[in-house]
């Protein structure tokens, strides 16, 4: 086992430096595909600054074609920062994993033997397209007023109604009592071998969703096709890829299969009725609430949904099925235009944060001395400054923007990061490839550049991934003080301005209250996963 461990540890330090950096100085194909992305970009912003304004830069497309409604979009700061990000992301980020697959497949394994960071990276997986696409996809949340607080869409079953929010729920912490159920039988032969059938089935819904998803953006956008279409192409994809990974893998499935399959199905339905009855018992005849709204009145209801005797509330329907907000907005499109700003916070700070930890830690371990005491001291200066304190200051000058926010989170939430990095070069500037390259008469910058910044980079990457928990979270908390552009349907903004109609509201808040903590908790986890995986030292 030691010398396995030993193996693993030097193909860890092993660094193939033609891959790093194939080109022997000058710009990679790399660089040179991101400058032209990033020339695209400027062009463009160039064009909406001095040619298109004051008009937006999308502005009635498709009303000439007589497309019955137009696309408009008017390009602000925030989205120019996003675009670049996005960039940033996809060059330095995915076009890596793509250039060595390899390692990113072996990363991925050790990574995947971890449940919760399974769970985990599939969330993230899906915040990320859903805050990309989803607003694309479901549009803006705008008031409707003839729909104002409709509750989420209800079930009638044998033990009551239920509501898809809590169904949705309760399902989810069903699946997984049912797995701690059958692991506590010793029915770890049938979770083994219904893994086979999960993995099937995780390839046939992430084909779905990302096939779905672009493709139903691009129909809703230019009015192409309808969602059936788009879903239809989504369930083919889908179906191909789960079918494929089942003939190209080793697995035979068999009666063993379905077997195990029945087994599991049927203890999760089981759980399922005893979370029902639970549910109606507890929370809806204990704590009163109910899948209608009681004192939150809806001003307008469809016969089809009336609640006999009971005013003018109703029971949800599938038109909004997880109900509306006090002025009519949609939860769906709430909830991703929330996950669109708490993707914008989290990839455009650490597009500022990357860079500025990478450069301070490493000329501060590097070069020591002086510098090093010089811009550690900096450091602790900063830290000692929170940046909500700077963006309070801010906004009196500038005032409240999303902008403002990203900028000024970024530029003052790098320190630790940066004290992380230098550690790490301090440590890798005493090795031996270090001193070999010096003694070869390799420069300083060339010494950092292509013998040091590689082996710190995944101590880069985990320290932002776990830091973007704290991002999100401050973005809300700001939003739920008042103190941020109250215009920006945020989770924050969302949860503070709908808290007040708990209990008989309870949904307004409770659904992006649910889904901001689940988003937080799959950070963490996979920021912490992603630090066993890449930076096995820091234990």
């Amino acid at each position: 086992m030691a010398t396995s461990d030993a193996d693993d540890r030097a193909r860890f330090e092993q660094v193939d430096w033609d891959v790093v950096d194939p080109t022997s100085g000058g710009f990679g194909r790399r660089s040179l595909l991101f400058l032209a992305c990033l020339g695209g970009v400027l062009v463009a912003l160039w064009y909406d600054f001095v040619v298109a304004a004051p008009d937006p830069l999308f502005y009635n497309v498709g009303l000439a074609e007589g497309i019955e409604d137009p696309f408009t979009w008017d390009v602000r700061g925030i989205d120019w920062l996003f675009l670049v990000s996005l960039l940033v992301f996809a060059f330095y980020v995915l076009y890596p994993m793509y250039e060595d697959l390899d390692r990113t497949k072996a990363y991925f394994g050790k990574l995947t033997n971890n449940r919760a960071a399974t769970f985990a990276l599939g969330y993230v997986t899906l915040f990320f397209f859903g805050g990309v696409f989803g607003p694309l996809l479901v549009g803006q949340p705008d008031p409707e007023i003839s729909a104002t607080s409709r509750p989420p869409v209800s079930f009638a079953t044998p033990l009551g109604r239920v509501d898809l929010f809590s169904l949705l729920v309760l399902g989810s912490l069903c699946a997984l009592a049912t797995w701690a159920l059958l692991d506590r039988l010793g029915r770890d032969r049938e979770l083994g071998t219904f893994g086979d059938i999960a993995r099937v089935l995780v390839r046939f819904a992430l084909g779905f969703l990302a096939t779905f998803t672009l493709a139903g953006t691009v129909f809703n956008v230019f009015s192409v096709a309808s969602f059936r279409v788009a879903a239809g192409i989504g369930a083919v994809v889908g179906v191909a890829w789960g079918l494929r990974w089942a003939l190209v893998s080793d697995r035979s499935f068999g009666l063993e299969h379905l077997r195990a399959t029945a087994v599991v199905v049927v203890a999760f339905g089981a759980v399922l009725v005893v979370g029902i009855e639970l549910l109606q018992l507890v929370v809806y005849d204990l704590l009163q609430f109910d899948t209608i709204a009681g004192g939150v009145s809806s001003t307008s209801c469809p016969p089809y949904a009336e609640a006999p005797g009971r005013g003018t509330t109703c029971y949800g329907t599938w038109d909004y099925p997880l109900g509306t907000a006090r002025y009519g907005q949609g939860l769906i499109p709430l909830v991703f235009s929330g996950m669109r700003v708490s993707l914008q916070v989290a990839l455009i700070c650490s597009m500022l944060i990357v860079p500025l930890a990478t450069l301070v830690g490493t000329v501060a371990g590097y070069v020591g001395g002086v510098v090093d005491d010089l811009l550690m001291s900096y450091t602790d200066i900063q830290q000692t400054l929170p940046a909500i304190i700077v963006y309070m200051i801010t906004i009196h000058v500038f005032g409240r923007s999303l902008f403002v926010l990203v900028v000024v989170f970024g530029l003052f939430s790098w320190a630790g990061a940066a004290r992380l990095v230098r550690s790490e070069v301090i440590q890798r500037r005493e090795e031996d490839f270090v001193t070999a390259a010096r003694s070869a008469g390799a420069g300083h910058w060339r010494i950092m550049g292509r013998h040091i910044l590689p082996n710190v980079s995944n101590t880069v990457l985990t320290s932002v991934t776990r830091q973007i928990p704290n991002l999100i979270l401050a973005e809300a908390a700001i939003a739920f003080l008042a103190l941020n552009n109250i215009m920006l349907p945020s989770w924050g903004e969302t949860i503070s301005s709908t808290l007040q109609f708990i209990p008989d509201g309870w949904w307004m808040s409770t659904v992006p209250v649910v889904v901001l903590s689940v988003t937080v908790l799959s950070f963490s986890v996979l920021g912490d996963a992603l630090r066993d995986v890449l930076d096995p030292r820091s234990d």
